[in-house]
């Protein structure tokens, strides 16, 4: 018997009842989330979106209720752990895009608008944001509040899975049998969930005592730690006034682009944990970098405003949150290029940003570093990869060169069809890179008149860079679903 025949043998295929059960517990928690914008939108007065969100929860109500208690085996697979995370974003996205059609959208833009709100992203093909009800605008933040929510919660997911550097940096205290995935997760999301909660209230009550109105500070403070930026303005954050109040909004960015089990860390380690942080720190290297680069190939007279664009656009980039002060598509090459890096590179694992993530970045720069100090060494010398004191196992140096090749495969294979269509190529790229990257920066490509096509190839690339590429390809792998046959 060949390898592979014992590799089909072995391979354990999903569980029907354990997708459907854990997949409608999973939508019990979205309607309950969902009942916060329900209450604004009556409070608002937004009779509409009101009705057309209970009919929505009425409709997942009744789908979720029964199939919750199907019965099940109370273990969990790792192919059933990513297959339910490839499939509970997009089918979160498919029922919040109900509101939407009520609300005036098209079918398309309305899910547009949802993958874009559950995966934090921030690309919109809506015009007017200002013209649109307090219960629609609440509702895009919240369910990026909510997505950056769950973003959280399956990276420690992927803490059981994988047991190398990321793992280690993303535990937060004692962890009981590796294999409990379930009783692992519950007990890391209860202390993810206090961390990102109190974050949210920090950052609320900030805002309001520094003079932001009500409903922008809690819309903005939403949007923000999530790394969504969605916005209640047309013009983003230009229209925030005065000037040092973008500043504390793009902030609130920040600390969600830092890996939420960081601050449990810090809590419990000091000050001392942000020296042996390698993604907070290239965090901020990272940044200052970019905002750098930017304010010297940003023209204009303007020293101030120019330092205030850098600052906001370089630190919006290198968090992915998406927040802008200026038009993306006014910006020279040289800046559009730097700003598409920094949006490569994204934030930290763990956090509520996208992108390959500081950590990746940092390995692949390592083993650049270890491949030129080995040709200086004798043949027979041994050379141990390590980063920042933790040694690197060969299967995570894999998997971290393996995603950012699918990360650039998919960004090539998504560019394309926008060439086909006749756009600009950096411009194309740059819409591509924000929606893989989940940022939500736009090159003013993205708008209600983009061809249903395009839409669609970036409502997957936005899905497909939430779930980070792995739990996709898993959901479309044959063995996944059935078990195969075995040659004897």
């Amino acid at each position: 018997m060949s390898l592979s025949d014992v590799s089909r043998a072995l391979a354990q295929p999903v569980r029907y009842r354990v997708l459907t059960r854990h997949l409608a517990r999973i939508g019990l928690v979205v309607i309950v989330l969902r009942l916060v914008p329900t209450l604004v939108a009556w409070f608002s007065g937004d009779w509409t979106f009101m009705t057309c969100e209970l009919a929505a929860l009425g409709v997942l109500s009744g789908i979720c209720l029964p199939l919750s208690q199907i019965q099940a085996p109370e273990d969990i697979r790792d192919n059933e752990v990513l297959v339910i995370l490839a499939l509970s974003f997009f089918l979160s996205a498919l029922s919040g895009a109900v509101p939407f059609i009520g609300a005036g959208l098209s079918g398309i833009d309305a899910l547009f608008e949802a993958v874009s709100g559950v995966t934090t992203t921030g690309l919109s093909t809506v015009s007017g944001i200002e013209r649109q009800t307090p219960g629609f605008l609440f509702a895009r933040a919240w369910m990026q509040w909510y997505g950056g929510l769950g973003v959280a919660v399956f990276s420690v997911a992927w803490l059981f899975l994988d047991k190398g550097i990321a793992a280690r940096r993303l535990a937060m205290g004692d962890m009981n049998d590796s294999r409990d995935i379930l009783g692992n997760a519950r007990n890391h999301s209860v202390k993810l969930l206090g961390v990102y909660a109190a974050l949210t209230v920090l950052i609320i009550a900030v805002l309001l005592i520094f003079g932001v109105a009500p409903f922008s500070a809690v819309t903005h403070a939403l949007s923000g730690l999530s790394t969504g930026g969605f916005s209640i303005y047309d013009a983003s954050l230009e229209a925030v006034e005065p000037v040092s109040m973008q500043f504390l909004i793009m902030l609130s960015g920040v600390l969600g682009a830092v890996s939420l089990p960081f601050y449990y860390r810090l809590l419990r380690n000091g000050i001392k944990e942000l020296a042996f942080n390698p993604e907070f720190l290239g965090l901020l290297v990272l940044a200052s970098v970019v905002i750098g680069l930017l304010f010297v190939s940003m023209e204009g007279v303007d020293v101030l405003a120019r330092l205030k664009n850098a600052v906001i656009m370089g630190l919006s980039a290198q968090t992915t949150t998406g927040f802008a002060t200026v038009e993306v598509a006014a910006l020279d090459d040289a800046a559009k290029l730097i700003l598409i890096f920094s949006m490569l590179v994204g934030g930290s694992v763990g956090s509520t940003a996208g992108g390959i993530k500081i950590l990746r970045f940092l390995i692949i720069l390592r083993l650049l570093q270890f491949f030129i100090e080995r040709t200086a060494l004798p043949e027979h010398a041994v050379l141990e990869r390590q980063l920042h004191g933790d040694k690197l196992e060969a299967d995570e140096i894999e998997k971290a060169l393996m995603l950012v090749l699918i990360f650039l495969g998919t960004v090539l294979c998504s560019w394309l069809p926008f060439l086909v269509a006749g756009y600009l190529p950096l411009d194309a790229l740059f819409e591509v890179v924000s929606a893989c990257s989940t940022t939500g920066l736009s090159a003013d490509i993205t708008e209600t008149g983009l061809a249903t096509g395009l839409k669609a190839v970036l409502i997957v690339d936005m899905l497909l860079g939430r779930v980070e590429f792995l739990a996709f390809l898993v959901f479309l792998y044959p063995r996944t679903w059935v078990r195969l046959g075995v040659k004897t």
